[in-house]
């Protein structure tokens, strides 16, 4: 909180700014900077930050304001607490503070547990799912083949018998605690972040070692412009965020190494391909390639090709994601390439797809 008599939310009504979903840490709103009006920029109210996933924007609370009206954070600090008629005393909002910990104390979260104990937990989970013929038909008109979507562990969401698939980890000893996903309900027992409204494949997000990290879900109805959500747990008591880690696929040892956005993409690329990929989770998204380009390095390879959609050369954020991207990676001493083709197919996985079926 530090020593403010106002939180992040009181600055997002003074911007009037467009809720498009609430959760119990955090929102989700129309970013004002870039103009994306389908709810692209989160403001985390237990962390007094905002961070919009399209543009890329971030800061706290005085940021907030003070980057929207281009003055200092001086400024803007007097210009809030004038609009909210504050006293600047700190001890006159000790109660509202107290308060607002005491909520935030109620979602107490778990560290993570170690990649061990997530993949040993994530592999008993898959093995009580299956995967429905639909989702199955939808893989195999991307691209991928039948023992490819076996190899990939590929599964359905359910969409019921959640608590079955609780008691049988647990009477197995499987790790809940820490493993996102995974959280404590009332009545002290866990529960898994599964629902029917996200019903959709479930694709693991792999470490450099095979290892699962966490899960994204590509969602059968996509709602306000979102495709994928992360099988999270962070905003429930005991549960614990996935951190959004990049996926890795191929040979660890390669020479060269691409890099676009979405394990599932990355997947398809690979096998079309033979080409090893990394996945960052979203174009912004660049710093989670730090410990994958660290390990590459000491492994031996040598270049990195950015194979972002081709919209970079249209979208201005893109692009900009882009060359953060490429930035990072010559900060490692990697040598960079960037990838063109056909603009007809926006994504590499499309790309090379139509060049198989020629």
């Amino acid at each position: 909180m530090g020593n403010y008599p106002f939180t992040i939310l009181d600055v997002a009504e003074i911007l009037k700014l467009n809720v498009r979903r609430r959760q119990l840490t955090n929102i989700d709103v129309d970013c004002p900077f870039c103009g994306h009006k389908k709810g692209k920029m989160n403001i985390n109210f237990a962390k007094n930050v905002f961070r919009c996933n399209y543009c890329n924007e971030s800061g706290g609370m005085i940021d907030l304001y003070a980057k929207l009206y281009h003055i200092s954070t001086y400024e803007a600090f007097n210009e809030i607490c004038e609009i909210l008629k504050c006293n600047k005393d700190i001890s006159n909002y000790e109660k509202p503070i107290k308060q607002y910990k005491e909520i935030v104390s109620n979602l107490e979260q778990k560290e993570k547990a170690d990649l061990d104990i997530r993949h040993r937990t994530y592999t008993a989970l898959l093995s009580q799912l299956i995967l429905t013929d639909y989702h199955k038909e939808s893989l195999i008109n991307r691209g991928l083949k039948n023992d490819q979507i076996v190899k990939y562990s590929y599964k359905s969401t359910p969409a019921f018998g959640f608590d079955r698939l609780v008691a049988t980890l647990v009477s197995n000893e499987y790790e809940l605690d820490g493993v996102p996903g995974f959280y404590t309900k009332k009545n002290n027992t866990y529960g898994i972040n599964f629902n029917k409204k996200t019903t959709g494949i479930l694709i693991p997000i792999c470490s450099i070692t095979g290892k699962i990290e966490g899960f994204q879900i590509r969602l059968d109805k996509a709602f306000d412009d979102r495709k994928y959500i992360w099988f999270s747990s962070s905003n429930h008591f005991r549960g614990t965020s996935v951190g959004g880690p990049a996926h890795f696929i191929g040979n660890p040892l390669s020479k060269t190494v691409y890099v676009t956005e979405g394990a599932l993409k990355a997947n398809i690329a690979h096998v079309l391909s033979g080409k090893t990929f990394i996945a960052v989770p979203g174009v912004n998204h660049y710093k989670s390639l730090e410990n994958i380009f660290t390990q590459l390095k000491q492994t031996g390879t040598t270049d990195i090709v950015e194979a972002y959609d081709m919209d970079k050369y249209t979208n201005i954020h893109v692009e900009k994601a882009c060359m953060n991207m490429i930035c990072l990676a010559n900060n490692f001493g990697f040598n960079v390439h960037r990838l063109k083709w056909n603009d007809k197919y926006k994504g590499i996985d499309d790309w090379l797809y139509s060049m198989k079926n020629k």
